[in-house]
């Protein structure tokens, strides 16, 4: 039983990797088009992930005070996310910047209480997406398109590379094995993804 249990916990994080490439490709070309349409790509990542932390944040449990604090931080990282169209570079390395600064006070409300972190450690995995797609807005707008692609097909390709060595290594293993267990991992794949790009 719990052979069976382990593997349909790997095969839901392996899934959750694997579409997270399969946007993250999307998100990559739409990048890569040209300037409007990069600043559209951009516009249209934070919309969505603010439409994400918009939905998370109303599946609080309201009344209960342990959940204030993140619902307040919430609510901060949504009014970044709504900020205007970042039209020059300086406009959205501020952006980007405060947002990060939000991300980062979430990430560390999530992962030091651990009622939060067991309502909320599916997030952090979506955070770190968000991080990997500004990373690759940033670098498509400084770096030619040749270094660009170059830079993300190594990211893609570690990444990918991490999602099989993953699921090998845990579909075969006999004990319990819970979401929370792959959290590390899993954030560990997209920040070698984001790293492709911070090393050009």
């Amino acid at each position: 039983m719990k052979t069976a249990e382990n593997t349909k916990v790997v095969d839901k994080a392996v899934d959750f990797l694997r579409k997270a490439a399969v946007e993250l490709e999307e998100f990559q070309v739409q990048a890569s088009l040209g300037k409007a349409e990069l600043q559209d790509a951009y516009e249209e990542a934070k919309k969505n992930f603010n439409q994400f932390i918009h939905d998370s944040k109303f599946k609080i449990k309201k009344g209960q005070d342990k959940y204030e604090e993140i619902k307040t931080l919430f609510d901060e990282l949504i009014v970044q996310l709504a900020l205007g169209k970042a039209e020059t570079m300086d406009a959205f390395r501020e952006q980007k910047k405060n947002i990060l600064l939000k991300l980062q006070e979430i990430e560390v409300k999530i992962k030091t209480n651990e009622t939060l972190n067991k309502v909320y450690n599916h997030i952090l995995l979506d955070i770190e997406m968000f991080k990997v797609k500004l990373e690759v807005f940033e670098n498509n707008l400084d770096s030619s398109k040749e270094t660009f692609k170059t830079n993300y097909a190594k990211g893609k390709q570690e990444f990918l590379e991490f999602v099989e060595q993953f699921k090998s290594k845990h579909a075969e293993k006999n004990d319990e094995t819970q979401w929370e267990h792959f959290q590390g991992e899993m954030s560990e794949a997209f920040r070698h993804f984001k790293q492709a790009f911070s090393k050009s």
